[in-house]
Protein backbone atom coordinates (compact mmCIF):
# COMPACT_ATOMS: atom_id res chain seq x y z
CA UNK A 1 0.00 0.00 0.00
CA UNK A 2 1.53 3.42 -0.99
CA UNK A 3 2.43 5.82 1.84
CA UNK A 4 1.35 9.45 1.63
CA UNK A 5 2.78 11.86 4.21
CA UNK A 6 0.35 14.58 5.40
CA UNK A 7 0.41 17.19 8.14
CA UNK A 8 -2.00 17.51 11.06
CA UNK A 9 -4.17 20.09 9.30
CA UNK A 10 -4.70 17.79 6.33
CA UNK A 11 -5.40 14.91 8.70
CA UNK A 12 -8.21 16.92 10.26
CA UNK A 13 -9.60 18.42 7.08
CA UNK A 14 -9.45 15.39 4.77
CA UNK A 15 -8.98 12.13 6.64
CA UNK A 16 -10.61 11.91 10.05
CA UNK A 17 -14.40 11.42 10.36
CA UNK A 18 -14.95 14.54 12.43
CA UNK A 19 -18.74 14.23 12.17
CA UNK A 20 -18.47 11.37 14.68
CA UNK A 21 -16.96 13.63 17.32
CA UNK A 22 -19.06 15.21 20.04
CA UNK A 23 -20.15 18.78 19.28
CA UNK A 24 -17.74 20.29 21.85
CA UNK A 25 -14.82 18.35 20.37
CA UNK A 26 -15.74 19.42 16.82
CA UNK A 27 -15.88 23.02 17.98
CA UNK A 28 -12.39 22.68 19.51
CA UNK A 29 -11.06 21.32 16.21
CA UNK A 30 -12.63 24.16 14.24
CA UNK A 31 -11.18 26.77 16.59
CA UNK A 32 -7.73 25.27 16.18
CA UNK A 33 -8.03 25.22 12.39
CA UNK A 34 -9.21 28.83 12.32
CA UNK A 35 -6.33 29.93 14.54
CA UNK A 36 -3.75 28.48 12.18
CA UNK A 37 -1.39 27.99 15.15
CA UNK A 38 0.62 24.83 14.49
CA UNK A 39 0.72 23.79 18.15
CA UNK A 40 -3.06 24.12 18.48
CA UNK A 41 -3.75 22.22 15.26
CA UNK A 42 -1.44 19.45 16.44
CA UNK A 43 -3.14 19.26 19.85
CA UNK A 44 -6.59 19.20 18.23
CA UNK A 45 -5.55 16.35 15.90
CA UNK A 46 -4.20 14.27 18.79
CA UNK A 47 -7.39 14.91 20.76
CA UNK A 48 -9.52 13.90 17.78
CA UNK A 49 -7.59 10.65 17.28
CA UNK A 50 -8.06 9.77 20.96
CA UNK A 51 -11.80 10.60 20.98
CA UNK A 52 -12.46 8.73 17.73
CA UNK A 53 -10.65 5.68 19.07
CA UNK A 54 -12.71 5.81 22.27
CA UNK A 55 -15.91 6.09 20.22
CA UNK A 56 -15.05 3.17 17.97
CA UNK A 57 -14.60 5.15 14.75
CA UNK A 58 -10.89 4.24 14.81
CA UNK A 59 -9.28 0.99 15.92
CA UNK A 60 -5.73 0.96 17.26
CA UNK A 61 -3.44 -1.34 15.25
CA UNK A 62 -0.43 -2.94 17.04
CA UNK A 63 3.00 -1.86 15.80
CA UNK A 64 6.51 -3.28 16.11
CA UNK A 65 7.74 -0.04 17.70
CA UNK A 66 4.92 1.31 19.85
CA UNK A 67 7.18 3.96 21.32
CA UNK A 68 7.77 5.56 17.91
CA UNK A 69 4.59 4.76 15.99
CA UNK A 70 0.86 4.76 16.55
CA UNK A 71 -1.52 3.28 13.99
CA UNK A 72 -5.26 3.39 13.56
CA UNK A 73 -7.61 1.69 11.13
CA UNK A 74 -10.79 3.66 10.35
CA UNK A 75 -13.99 1.69 10.76
CA UNK A 76 -15.24 2.43 7.23
CA UNK A 77 -11.94 2.49 5.34
CA UNK A 78 -9.04 0.21 4.54
CA UNK A 79 -6.50 3.04 4.85
CA UNK A 80 -4.16 2.93 7.84
CA UNK A 81 -3.37 6.15 9.68
CA UNK A 82 0.20 6.06 11.01
CA UNK A 83 1.47 8.70 13.39
CA UNK A 84 5.25 8.93 13.54
CA UNK A 85 6.11 10.02 17.06
CA UNK A 86 9.02 12.49 17.34
CA UNK A 87 11.89 11.24 19.46
CA UNK A 88 13.21 13.18 22.47
CA UNK A 89 16.58 14.87 22.09
CA UNK A 90 19.22 15.33 24.78
CA UNK A 91 22.01 17.83 25.37
CA UNK A 92 24.11 18.28 28.51
CA UNK A 93 21.67 16.38 30.70
CA UNK A 94 18.58 18.24 29.44
CA UNK A 95 16.00 16.22 27.53
CA UNK A 96 13.59 17.96 25.13
CA UNK A 97 10.36 15.94 24.84
CA UNK A 98 8.17 16.85 21.85
CA UNK A 99 4.67 17.38 23.21
CA UNK A 100 3.21 15.34 20.37
CA UNK A 101 5.11 12.32 21.67
CA UNK A 102 3.88 12.58 25.25
CA UNK A 103 1.07 10.25 26.42
CA UNK A 104 -2.35 11.60 25.49
CA UNK A 105 -4.16 9.62 28.17
CA UNK A 106 -2.29 10.95 31.21
CA UNK A 107 -5.12 10.94 33.77
CA UNK A 108 -5.10 13.76 36.29
CA UNK A 109 -7.85 12.82 38.73
CA UNK A 110 -11.08 14.71 39.32
CA UNK A 111 -9.88 16.73 42.33
CA UNK A 112 -6.80 17.92 40.48
CA UNK A 113 -8.84 18.93 37.42
CA UNK A 114 -11.16 20.88 39.69
CA UNK A 115 -8.16 22.67 41.14
CA UNK A 116 -7.03 23.58 37.63
CA UNK A 117 -10.46 25.00 36.95
CA UNK A 118 -10.30 27.06 40.15
CA UNK A 119 -7.39 29.00 38.65
CA UNK A 120 -10.14 31.35 37.42
CA UNK A 121 -11.30 32.12 40.97
CA UNK A 122 -8.72 34.86 41.47
CA UNK A 123 -9.72 36.49 38.19
CA UNK A 124 -13.39 36.61 39.11
CA UNK A 125 -13.16 37.49 42.80
CA UNK A 126 -10.25 39.93 42.99
CA UNK A 127 -10.22 41.55 39.57
CA UNK A 128 -7.73 40.56 36.86
CA UNK A 129 -5.27 43.43 37.06
CA UNK A 130 -4.79 43.70 40.77
CA UNK A 131 -1.59 42.50 42.43
CA UNK A 132 -3.61 40.38 44.87
CA UNK A 133 -5.35 38.62 41.98
CA UNK A 134 -2.09 37.83 40.21
CA UNK A 135 -0.57 36.60 43.46
CA UNK A 136 -3.60 34.34 43.97
CA UNK A 137 -3.22 32.95 40.44
CA UNK A 138 0.44 32.18 41.03
CA UNK A 139 -0.38 30.52 44.33
CA UNK A 140 -3.04 28.36 42.66
CA UNK A 141 -0.74 27.29 39.82
CA UNK A 142 1.92 26.39 42.38
CA UNK A 143 -0.54 24.32 44.42
CA UNK A 144 -1.90 22.56 41.33
CA UNK A 145 1.64 21.76 40.23
CA UNK A 146 2.53 20.34 43.62
CA UNK A 147 -0.44 17.99 43.45
CA UNK A 148 -0.07 17.00 39.79
CA UNK A 149 3.68 16.51 39.80
CA UNK A 150 4.61 16.16 43.48
CA UNK A 151 6.85 19.15 42.88
CA UNK A 152 8.44 21.35 45.51
CA UNK A 153 7.37 24.44 43.59
CA UNK A 154 5.86 25.45 40.25
CA UNK A 155 6.59 29.03 39.19
CA UNK A 156 5.30 31.11 36.29
CA UNK A 157 7.79 33.52 34.73
CA UNK A 158 6.24 36.10 32.42
CA UNK A 159 8.11 36.96 29.24
CA UNK A 160 10.40 38.79 28.89
CA UNK A 161 12.35 37.76 31.97
CA UNK A 162 13.59 40.64 34.16
CA UNK A 163 17.27 41.48 33.84
CA UNK A 164 17.63 42.54 37.49
CA UNK A 165 19.51 39.75 39.33
CA UNK A 166 17.41 40.47 42.42
CA UNK A 167 14.12 39.78 40.63
CA UNK A 168 12.37 36.42 40.59
CA UNK A 169 13.91 34.78 37.53
CA UNK A 170 14.06 31.17 36.29
CA UNK A 171 16.73 28.95 37.83
CA UNK A 172 18.37 28.93 34.42
CA UNK A 173 17.18 31.81 32.20
CA UNK A 174 18.95 30.32 29.17
CA UNK A 175 17.04 27.02 29.35
CA UNK A 176 13.81 28.85 30.17
CA UNK A 177 14.32 31.03 27.08
CA UNK A 178 14.85 27.87 25.03
CA UNK A 179 11.53 26.55 26.32
CA UNK A 180 9.89 29.83 25.28
CA UNK A 181 11.32 29.44 21.79
CA UNK A 182 10.12 25.81 21.58
CA UNK A 183 6.45 25.80 22.66
CA UNK A 184 6.04 22.37 21.05
CA UNK A 185 8.44 20.75 23.54
CA UNK A 186 8.87 20.27 27.29
CA UNK A 187 12.42 20.54 28.65
CA UNK A 188 13.43 18.30 31.55
CA UNK A 189 16.70 18.01 33.45
CA UNK A 190 16.36 14.93 35.69
CA UNK A 191 19.80 15.36 37.26
CA UNK A 192 21.06 18.95 37.72
CA UNK A 193 24.54 17.63 38.58
CA UNK A 194 24.94 16.81 34.88
CA UNK A 195 24.39 20.44 33.83
CA UNK A 196 27.11 22.99 34.50
CA UNK A 197 24.77 25.88 35.40
CA UNK A 198 21.95 24.01 37.13
CA UNK A 199 24.39 22.13 39.36
CA UNK A 200 24.97 25.33 41.33
CA UNK A 201 21.29 26.31 41.84
CA UNK A 202 19.20 23.10 41.97
CA UNK A 203 19.34 19.87 43.96
CA UNK A 204 16.40 18.15 42.26
CA UNK A 205 15.03 17.78 38.74
CA UNK A 206 13.76 20.86 36.88
CA UNK A 207 11.35 21.15 33.95
CA UNK A 208 10.17 24.03 31.75
CA UNK A 209 7.15 24.39 29.49
CA UNK A 210 6.07 27.43 27.49
CA UNK A 211 2.70 29.04 28.30
CA UNK A 212 1.00 30.23 25.13
CA UNK A 213 -2.23 32.03 24.29
CA UNK A 214 -4.97 31.10 21.85
CA UNK A 215 -3.19 32.84 18.97
CA UNK A 216 0.11 31.14 19.67
CA UNK A 217 1.62 34.17 21.43
CA UNK A 218 4.11 33.09 24.08
CA UNK A 219 3.12 34.56 27.46
CA UNK A 220 5.85 33.06 29.62
CA UNK A 221 7.15 29.77 30.94
CA UNK A 222 6.22 27.40 33.77
CA UNK A 223 9.14 26.09 35.79
CA UNK A 224 8.70 22.95 37.91
CA UNK A 225 11.24 22.36 40.67
CA UNK A 226 11.35 18.81 42.04
CA UNK A 227 12.76 17.47 45.32
CA UNK A 228 16.05 15.61 45.19
CA UNK A 229 15.67 12.10 43.80
CA UNK A 230 12.31 12.81 42.15
CA UNK A 231 12.20 13.06 38.37
CA UNK A 232 9.34 13.33 35.89
CA UNK A 233 8.27 10.49 33.61
CA UNK A 234 6.50 11.12 30.25
CA UNK A 235 3.07 11.01 31.90
CA UNK A 236 4.16 13.61 34.43
CA UNK A 237 5.47 15.80 31.62
CA UNK A 238 2.14 15.43 29.80
CA UNK A 239 0.37 16.66 32.95
CA UNK A 240 2.85 19.52 33.20
CA UNK A 241 2.01 20.53 29.62
CA UNK A 242 -1.69 20.35 30.51
CA UNK A 243 -1.07 22.69 33.44
CA UNK A 244 0.74 25.15 31.15
CA UNK A 245 -2.17 25.11 28.69
CA UNK A 246 -4.69 25.67 31.50
CA UNK A 247 -2.72 28.62 32.86
CA UNK A 248 -2.42 30.17 29.39
CA UNK A 249 -6.23 30.12 29.15
CA UNK A 250 -6.51 31.77 32.57
CA UNK A 251 -4.05 34.54 31.66
CA UNK A 252 -5.87 35.32 28.44
CA UNK A 253 -9.23 35.33 30.17
CA UNK A 254 -7.86 37.73 32.78
CA UNK A 255 -6.60 40.00 30.00
CA UNK A 256 -10.02 39.99 28.31
CA UNK A 257 -11.81 40.80 31.55
CA UNK A 258 -9.27 43.52 32.30
CA UNK A 259 -9.92 45.10 28.92
CA UNK A 260 -13.68 45.08 29.50
CA UNK A 261 -13.55 46.32 33.09
CA UNK A 262 -10.45 48.47 33.39
CA UNK A 263 -9.58 49.89 29.94
CA UNK A 264 -10.99 53.02 28.34
CA UNK A 265 -12.38 51.88 24.97
CA UNK A 266 -11.47 55.08 23.12
CA UNK A 267 -7.85 55.66 24.13
CA UNK A 268 -6.76 52.18 25.22
CA UNK A 269 -5.50 53.64 28.51
CA UNK A 270 -6.72 52.41 31.88
CA UNK A 271 -9.94 53.96 33.15
CA UNK A 272 -10.81 55.74 36.38
CA UNK A 273 -11.90 52.56 38.19
CA UNK A 274 -8.56 50.87 37.61
CA UNK A 275 -6.59 53.99 38.47
CA UNK A 276 -8.27 54.40 41.86
CA UNK A 277 -7.58 50.77 42.77
CA UNK A 278 -3.99 50.95 41.57
CA UNK A 279 -3.38 54.25 43.32
CA UNK A 280 -4.57 52.86 46.68
CA UNK A 281 -2.32 49.81 46.30
CA UNK A 282 0.73 51.83 45.28
CA UNK A 283 0.29 54.41 48.06
CA UNK A 284 0.05 51.60 50.63
CA UNK A 285 3.18 49.96 49.20
CA UNK A 286 5.11 53.25 49.19
CA UNK A 287 4.17 53.89 52.82
CA UNK A 288 5.31 50.41 53.85
CA UNK A 289 8.65 50.94 52.13
CA UNK A 290 9.08 54.55 53.24
CA UNK A 291 9.28 55.77 49.64
CA UNK A 292 7.67 58.58 47.65
CA UNK A 293 5.38 58.45 44.61
CA UNK A 294 3.70 61.13 42.50
CA UNK A 295 0.37 61.88 40.85
CA UNK A 296 0.24 63.97 37.69
CA UNK A 297 -3.05 65.27 36.27
CA UNK A 298 -2.71 66.21 32.59
CA UNK A 299 -5.53 68.23 31.04
CA UNK A 300 -5.74 68.94 27.30
CA UNK A 301 -5.67 72.71 26.77
CA UNK A 302 -8.58 74.29 24.86
CA UNK A 303 -10.00 70.88 24.03
CA UNK A 304 -13.48 72.17 23.16
CA UNK A 305 -11.97 74.14 20.29
CA UNK A 306 -11.00 70.89 18.53
CA UNK A 307 -14.58 69.64 18.70
CA UNK A 308 -16.08 72.91 17.54
CA UNK A 309 -13.53 73.47 14.75
CA UNK A 310 -13.02 69.98 13.35
CA UNK A 311 -15.82 67.85 14.82
CA UNK A 312 -16.10 65.25 17.56
CA UNK A 313 -14.26 62.51 15.64
CA UNK A 314 -11.25 64.80 15.34
CA UNK A 315 -11.49 65.57 19.06
CA UNK A 316 -11.42 61.86 19.78
CA UNK A 317 -8.27 61.51 17.72
CA UNK A 318 -6.65 64.23 19.81
CA UNK A 319 -7.41 62.23 22.96
CA UNK A 320 -6.04 59.04 21.43
CA UNK A 321 -2.79 60.74 20.40
CA UNK A 322 -2.32 62.41 23.77
CA UNK A 323 -2.93 59.09 25.59
CA UNK A 324 -0.40 57.27 23.42
CA UNK A 325 2.17 60.00 23.99
CA UNK A 326 1.72 59.90 27.76
CA UNK A 327 2.08 56.11 27.84
CA UNK A 328 5.28 56.28 25.79
CA UNK A 329 6.73 58.90 28.10
CA UNK A 330 6.49 57.06 31.43
CA UNK A 331 8.32 54.09 32.90
CA UNK A 332 6.98 50.56 32.22
CA UNK A 333 5.71 50.22 35.80
CA UNK A 334 3.88 53.59 35.88
CA UNK A 335 0.16 53.94 35.17
CA UNK A 336 -1.66 56.20 32.69
CA UNK A 337 -5.44 56.41 32.91
CA UNK A 338 -8.16 58.50 31.33
CA UNK A 339 -9.87 60.11 34.29
CA UNK A 340 -12.72 61.56 32.27
CA UNK A 341 -13.31 63.90 29.35
CA UNK A 342 -9.98 65.41 28.31
CA UNK A 343 -8.26 64.72 31.65
CA UNK A 344 -5.61 62.03 32.21
CA UNK A 345 -4.07 60.76 35.44
CA UNK A 346 -0.47 59.56 35.56
CA UNK A 347 0.79 57.62 38.58
CA UNK A 348 4.57 57.62 38.97
CA UNK A 349 5.14 54.68 41.29
CA UNK A 350 7.65 54.52 44.13
CA UNK A 351 10.50 55.01 44.46
CA UNK A 352 10.68 58.36 42.69
CA UNK A 353 12.14 61.63 44.02
CA UNK A 354 11.03 65.20 43.31
CA UNK A 355 13.78 65.87 40.79
CA UNK A 356 12.78 62.79 38.76
CA UNK A 357 9.10 63.75 38.97
CA UNK A 358 9.87 67.19 37.58
CA UNK A 359 11.91 65.70 34.76
CA UNK A 360 9.26 63.14 33.81
CA UNK A 361 6.40 65.66 33.99
CA UNK A 362 8.26 68.15 31.82
CA UNK A 363 9.14 65.38 29.36
CA UNK A 364 5.45 64.50 29.05
CA UNK A 365 4.48 68.14 28.48
CA UNK A 366 7.11 68.63 25.78
CA UNK A 367 6.28 65.34 24.06
CA UNK A 368 2.63 66.37 23.71
CA UNK A 369 3.61 69.87 22.54
CA UNK A 370 5.74 68.34 19.78
CA UNK A 371 2.93 66.17 18.43
CA UNK A 372 2.28 66.90 14.76
CA UNK A 373 -1.46 66.24 14.45
CA UNK A 374 -3.30 65.87 11.18
CA UNK A 375 -7.03 65.97 11.73
CA UNK A 376 -9.81 65.45 9.24
CA UNK A 377 -12.44 68.18 9.53
CA UNK A 378 -16.17 68.01 8.87
CA UNK A 379 -15.50 69.34 5.37
CA UNK A 380 -13.41 66.25 4.54
CA UNK A 381 -10.16 68.21 4.39
CA UNK A 382 -7.08 67.37 6.48
CA UNK A 383 -5.65 70.03 8.78
CA UNK A 384 -2.25 70.21 10.47
CA UNK A 385 -2.45 71.36 14.07
CA UNK A 386 -0.90 70.95 17.50
CA UNK A 387 -2.02 70.31 21.05
CA UNK A 388 -0.71 71.09 24.54
CA UNK A 389 -1.46 69.91 28.06
CA UNK A 390 -1.31 71.55 31.46
CA UNK A 391 -0.08 69.30 34.27
CA UNK A 392 -0.65 69.51 38.01
CA UNK A 393 1.64 67.39 40.19
CA UNK A 394 1.55 66.22 43.80
CA UNK A 395 3.87 63.92 45.74
CA UNK A 396 3.02 61.46 48.47
CA UNK A 397 3.54 61.65 51.40
CA UNK A 398 4.49 65.35 51.17
CA UNK A 399 1.19 66.55 49.68
CA UNK A 400 -1.11 63.77 50.84
CA UNK A 401 -1.26 60.25 52.21
CA UNK A 402 -4.53 59.14 50.60
CA UNK A 403 -5.74 59.06 47.01
CA UNK A 404 -8.27 61.80 47.78
CA UNK A 405 -5.72 64.11 49.40
CA UNK A 406 -3.19 63.56 46.63
CA UNK A 407 -5.79 64.18 43.95
CA UNK A 408 -6.96 67.37 45.67
CA UNK A 409 -3.40 68.73 45.81
CA UNK A 410 -2.61 67.82 42.19
CA UNK A 411 -5.93 69.29 41.02
CA UNK A 412 -5.22 72.60 42.76
CA UNK A 413 -1.82 72.67 41.03
CA UNK A 414 -3.53 71.94 37.70
CA UNK A 415 -5.94 74.86 38.16
CA UNK A 416 -2.95 77.11 38.76
CA UNK A 417 -1.23 75.73 35.62
CA UNK A 418 -4.27 76.58 33.48
CA UNK A 419 -4.93 79.96 35.08
CA UNK A 420 -2.79 82.00 32.69
CA UNK A 421 -0.80 80.77 29.69
CA UNK A 422 -1.42 77.03 30.19
CA UNK A 423 0.99 74.41 28.76
CA UNK A 424 2.82 74.32 32.11
CA UNK A 425 3.81 71.87 34.86
CA UNK A 426 2.90 73.17 38.31
CA UNK A 427 3.41 71.71 41.81
CA UNK A 428 1.34 72.62 44.90
CA UNK A 429 2.06 76.17 45.99
CA UNK A 430 2.29 77.37 42.40
CA UNK A 431 5.92 76.32 41.85
CA UNK A 432 6.97 75.19 38.39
Amino acid sequence: MPRMPIDFRELLERVLPLDELAAADRAQVQRALRSGVVRQVEAAALMALERLEQGGALRRVPTDDAARQRRWLPRDSGDVITLEMPAPSQREGVVAYPRAGLPQDAATGLDQVRRLLRLDDAVLSEGPALPDARAAQLQQIDQAGRELLRAERVVFHAAPFPSDPGADRPLDPVLAAEALARPGAVLHCPDPARHRRLAAVATGAVAWCAVTGAEGVTLGVLEARLPAGRGLDPRDLARFALLADAFGTVLERAARIEKLVFVDPLTGSYNRSYFELQARNEIARAQREGESLALCIADVDNFKSFNSTYGYDAGNQVLVNVAQTLRRGVRPFDTVARWGGEEFAVLLTAPVDEESVRAISERLRVAVERLALRLEGLDGLTYATSVTVSIGVALSPRHGRTVQDLWRAANQALLEAKRFRKNRVVFPGGTE
